[in-house]
């Protein structure tokens, strides 16, 4: 007997964070995180709120499920300083300004020995000129009147001058003595760096590893610190987000520095989430984590939407946390820009698409009518104690796109697409809704 290959648990179920913008009245919802903007929920429409105008964020804690599991390796948070409090950025800017002092001093010490030299060279050249004239003209006409005073007295022009070349040279190499004495950085960094203490340190820093086994187009993190603040008796807690861009399988190396905090703060715990256009991706890291097939995933999903709206009728709508892989990894939405209608079945499953509302309702009266008729081929599932499926996935001889104008990798992301089915006083049943695949890029 051979046995079917267990499927892979590519999917989290896992406690995540729900962030909040405070107002008055109840808080909004953060659909998404931008560099410098928060997209919120206001009044049933995105909106953008500037970073600047929250004072801080709120935050709940909820149940999620995710696909995508990432990554999160030697998480490290530390204090570090801004400029303005780091000690040993001063003594490096003491250093600059003295590094410029020798430089300037040590050029001026050069042209000053350089000159030296053209004066003492200017007499010897002369000499020697003079010498071989002597030597040419066979000392005859001015051997006896000359010849001793001027030998000597060239001899000591040229030892006089020597002597003043060398005692330049001297002093420039004892200019740069004492300016090494004095710029002893030894010493000038143990005075400066020995005044440092906890009073100064005003930035979080932290330092972690991301991957993932599936391509992440833009993800970004949001970092829960709770800090101990000086003078204060109680702790406080810190919300701030870092765009991290792409992840991959091979894992990048980020670090985070936040600042304005005030100095003599201390770090007691940090934790880390990660999102992608505002979805939480399920992490090692993450709370409650459990490891779920895709199966599992959608079970948990159908249940806990049945719980939610017992005895309501509702339509069928999508679970944007289950992106498909090809979202997850796509940098243009203008890509998956088409607007149509699906058809969706009471499992969850998708039975068609089409161009509008009237070609979908009819294509799924006759779907539901033939199910009626026929008998199902596939093994029964847990699915089957709670929904009565049309089982349209089972036909082979269907094609999923009714459009006939999608292209082919954005029909295969809608298939990949998990939706909550709808329902009929409770009861789960098939169903229409429209969708468009670049919604998710928020």
């Amino acid at each position: 007997m051979v046995g079917h290959a267990q499927e892979a648990k590519d999917y989290r179920l896992f406690v995540g964070v729900d962030l909040l913008v405070p107002q008055e009245g109840a808080p909004l919802p953060v659909e998404s995180l931008k560099r410098r903007q928060a997209i919120v929920i206001r009044d049933n429409h995105l909106d953008q709120v500037p970073l600047t105008e929250i004072g801080a964020f709120s935050w709940a804690h909820s149940t999620k499920v995710s696909r995508a599991p990432v990554t999160i390796d030697g998480l490290q948070s530390e204090r570090a300083f801004t400029l303005k409090n780091d000690a040993a950025m001063k003594w490096m800017n003491a250093q600059n300004n003295i590094t410029a002092y020798q430089q300037e001093r040590a050029a001026y010490t050069q042209m000053e020995a350089a000159m030296a030299d053209r004066l003492s060279a200017a007499p010897a050249r002369a000499n020697q000129i003079f010498a071989a004239n002597e030597r040419a003209a066979g000392r005859q006409l001015i051997g006896n009147a000359s010849g001793p005073q001027g030998d000597g007295q060239a001899g000591i022009t040229s030892l006089a001058t020597t002597d003043w070349a060398t005692e330049a040279q001297e002093a420039f190499e004892l200019n740069l003595d004492q300016l090494d004495a004095a710029s002893d950085t030894t010493v000038f960094a143990d005075k400066t760096l020995g005044a440092m203490t906890d009073a100064r340190y005003d930035v979080m820093e932290l330092k972690f590893a991301i991957s993932s086994r599936e391509p992440i187009a833009d993800a970004y993190v949001v970092i829960m610190g709770s800090i101990k603040l000086p003078d204060e008796e109680t702790d406080g807690v810190v919300t701030f987000h870092h765009n991290v861009g792409r992840v991959g399988p091979e894992p990048r190396k980020i670090t985070v520095r936040k600042t304005g905090f005030p100095p003599g703060f201390d770090i007691n715990e940090v934790k880390l989430h990660v999102y992608a256009h505002g979805k939480e991706l399920g992490t090692n890291l993450s709370e409650k984590n459990i490891a779920m097939t895709r199966q599992q995933a959608r079970e948990f999903l159908l249940l806990s939407h049945l719980s939610e709206h017992a005895l309501e009728t509702v339509a069928p709508e999508p679970v944007w946390e289950l992106m498909p892989s090809a979202l997850l990894a796509a940098e243009d939405r203008e890509a998956f820009n088409y607007s149509v209608v699906v058809n969706i079945d009471a499992d969850g499953s998708v039975i068609s698409i089409h161009q509008n509302e009237n070609d979908a309702r009819a294509f799924l009266d006759a779907v539901v009518d033939e199910s009626k008729l026929r008998t199902r081929s596939t093994a029964p599932s847990s699915f089957d104690g709670m929904v009565d499926s049309v089982r349209i996935a089972d036909r082979t001889d269907i094609n999923l796109d009714q459009t006939g104008r999608l292209p082919a990798d954005v029909s295969a992301a809608i298939a990949d697409m998990v939706f909550l089915p709808a329902l009929d006083i409770g009861a789960p049943v098939a169903g229409m809704t429209s969708v468009n695949l670049a919604d998710f890029f928020r």
